[in-house]
């Protein structure tokens, strides 16, 4: 089975409800079975699969609900405008294709795609391709948005379609995943409680709107800021206009008018991160976009340099855990 280097590690494999299984013996009953649990849909076979059967494991948690599904055969998957579910889907084998709107891709485990409710939305799966699907409730993503910016949305909420599984919010999304599968598979009694089923929906939910980019990420930054105390605010103003400057947590901590000490505290208190972490984090992204808007002859190091990275092998592999993908490759593209 193909996973990620930081997928599951058992070698049973991933199933949100492993005593749930469902199996359809024909693709009638396919269509049926997956319509009920995911979504309504239209459904193309290539080739012959009369003798295929499709598997389907679904745990409900209230406002989210976890689905493994593989379909035994070739299938073209017509799902149409899926109204009240974000859909974010996690490759555990094989390989497919995904298309929302004018967005498209590949899925295999090096990515997590998440499909918008305002656009058309197909899949192609062979018959080796398994999904790990999380439907999520629209109206519930949208209320908790509203409720932590404060105002109606002006637009829709859309994610970004593609997400590496190594950044992240890939990162964080595969491990959830998959410790709610295996507490499912080995304490199948906690999942019992409708308590802890809604708790993990919760979760699942913070998870997408703080974590995964989307078209009110910088809103709801902008809000989470607001609270935090005033000198913190004042570091991160600081950081953001000097981040080729800053060299010490000493020099931030004099900038701004207190002890290297409190600006420790406070950050680790409301960010849970060190100033260090953050100023990394600043630097990676204001790499990030200078990557994407440079022109030749310009190289990743000369870039490095501008935003006062000097640890080049270093920063190139935070660069990756964070984007997702080497600077070389961001460049590449640009």
């Amino acid at each position: 089975m193909e996973m990620l280097l930081d997928a599951p590690r058992s070698e049973a494999p991933l199933m949100p409800n492993p005593g749930g299984l469902i199996l359809a013996h024909s693709v009638d009953e396919a269509l049926d079975v997956v319509g009920r649990t995911l979504s309504p849909h239209k459904l193309k076979v290539s080739g012959d699969a009369e003798c295929a059967h499709a598997s389907l494991s679904c745990l409900p948690l209230g406002d989210c609900s976890v689905v493994s599904l593989q379909y035994g055969f070739d299938v073209d998957i017509d799902a149409g405008h899926m109204d009240d579910w974000y859909m974010v889907k996690l490759t555990l084998s094989g390989e497919g294709r995904v298309v929302s709107g004018e967005h498209r891709g590949i899925s295999s485990c090096r990515a997590v795609f998440m499909t918008s409710p305002q656009e058309d939305t197909h899949f192609w799966m062979s018959a080796s391709c398994r999904h790990l699907t999380t439907r999520v409730s629209r109206q519930v993503v949208e209320e908790r948005l509203m409720q932590k910016i404060g105002r109606r949305l002006d637009r829709p909420l859309e994610f970004d379609f593609q997400i590496a599984s190594d950044s992240d919010f890939g990162r964080a999304w595969w491990q959830l995943a998959r410790h709610i599968c295996e507490i499912s598979a080995t304490a199948p009694a906690v999942l019992a409680c409708e308590a802890v089923r809604s708790q993990y929906s919760r979760t699942l939910i913070e998870l997408l709107l703080h974590a995964a980019p989307h078209t009110y990420s910088e809103a709801l930054g902008q809000v989470e800021r607001q609270r935090l105390p005033r000198f913190v605010r004042r570091a991160q103003e600081y950081i953001a206009a000097h981040v080729a400057e800053i060299r010490s947590v000493a020099e931030l901590a004099a900038a701004i008018g207190v002890s290297p000490r409190t600006l420790q505290n406070g950050f680790k208190q409301t960010l849970d991160m060190s100033p260090v972490e953050y100023v990394r984090k600043t630097r990676i992204r204001a790499l990030h976009q200078a990557l994407l808007a440079a022109e030749p002859p310009q190289s990743v190091t000369s870039l490095m340099t501008s935003v006062g990275i000097s640890s080049f092998g270093r920063y190139a592999e935070y660069y990756r855990q964070q984007i997702g993908v080497p600077p070389s490759q961001t460049l590449r593209r640009a």
